[in-house]
């Protein structure tokens, strides 16, 4: 079964929002998380049952819905500086594009899990989403 037919089957079955929700919590964190959340395994056990599949690793999760929700196109991967510290945007437009396109990924926020942490990650992006973060 296809990545692509796997993210059809999960959007009938859920619907567009729920599948948005999923990729985007998928790729809201740097270095990306070693296991899934509870709910996003529950989704992942139920579906890949419903495909009588053997329900994928995470790293096989991340692999299937390597897509962006919004534009429908494969992510790629980018070196990018890690934020130092919390960044606040008063800017409303910049706000609004920023959440009409989630995964443009330009600067990492710091995860509170790790002490140490370096200066650059590598992050999955969208490039229409950054393409449109720069209009």
């Amino acid at each position: 079964m296809t990545p692509e037919t796997i993210r059809s089957k999960f959007i009938l079955k859920y619907g567009s929002s729920k599948y948005i929700e999923f990729v985007l919590s998928l790729y809201e964190a740097f270095p990306f998380r070693s296991r899934l959340f509870y709910w996003q395994e529950q989704l992942m056990e139920s579906l890949f049952e419903e495909l009588s599949v053997i329900t994928p690793t995470v790293q096989e999760v991340y692999s299937i819905f390597s897509h962006c929700p919004i534009h429908n196109i494969q992510l790629k991967t980018d070196i990018i500086p890690v934020a130092n510290g919390n960044v606040l945007y008063t800017d409303s437009d910049l706000q609004k594009k920023n959440k009409e396109n989630p995964l443009a990924n330009t600067i990492a926020p710091r995860n509170l899990d790790h002490f140490v942490y370096p200066t650059e990650i590598e992050v999955w992006f969208c490039s229409e989403c950054r393409l449109n973060i720069g209009k």
